[in-house]
């Protein structure tokens, strides 16, 4: 399946999902889930969950962006660096504005976008699940990198599915320690996956027109 095509399923399944989060059904799921998961927290599990949702916090994002666009820099990779640009940040764009207009109050006490001082005044509501967007953005970019630029062996696979599992545990970890609903996860989840796919089929578009335009030069010589 292309990337065209994920886009075109994931942004249909985001929009009905849109629509099924205003039936009663979700926000008692919602409700059952939140209540079940006090069952279970503790301090450890606390502190479990937190480890995996420091991967998604803001400032850890922006650690590793730095470290990333170096590294692509340092690399010669500028199209692939240009590509995780416009990826962060339209995810972190788009979701600040789901947050803005949805207002979905969060199950816990209400928290407020601190970014090294800034936003501190700025309510961050519920929906979508940041921590899930930016997770399946950073580990997906991640991800997609390792199948495009190296073969597939055992060391590639292991490390695909560590980034797989930090992926679940980032947004499951939200539930766990009370700060989301399932349902702004699994909303954070469908949101990254549609923003990763119409990115990454708007760069091998872009490829492509690329090195059409550059056949008739190549056939003069």
């Amino acid at each position: 399946m292309t990337y065209k095509r994920v886009f075109m399923v994931f942004l249909c399944c985001t929009l009905c999902y849109g629509l099924l989060m205003q039936l009663d059904v979700i926000k008692k799921l919602d409700l059952l889930v939140n209540k079940w998961s006090y069952t279970l927290s503790n301090t450890v599990t606390d502190v479990f969950w937190r480890l995996f949702t420091w991967l998604g916090d803001t400032e850890t994002l922006a650690l590793l962006s730095v470290l990333m666009i170096i590294f692509l820099f340092l690399q010669k990779r500028i199209q692939e660096m240009i590509l995780y640009i416009s990826v962060i940040t339209s995810g972190v764009l788009i979701t600040f504005l789901l947050k803005v207009i949805i207002q979905k109050e969060r199950p816990g006490e209400v928290e407020y976008i601190d970014f090294l001082g800034f936003g501190k005044e700025t309510i961050s509501y519920s929906f979508p699940s940041g921590h899930a967007v930016k997770s399946l953005l950073l580990f997906g970019f991640l991800i997609w990198m390792i199948r495009k630029n190296y073969l597939k062996n055992q060391y590639t696979i292991s490390l695909t599915l560590l980034l797989l599992i930090g992926i679940i545990f980032c947004g499951i970890g939200q539930i766990f320690l009370h700060e989301h609903y399932l349902s702004d996860v699994i909303g954070g989840y469908l949101i990254g996956i549609t923003i990763h796919s119409y990115s990454l089929w708007l760069y091998y578009w872009w490829r492509e027109k690329q090195k059409q335009s550059t056949l008739p030069y190549r056939n003069a010589q």
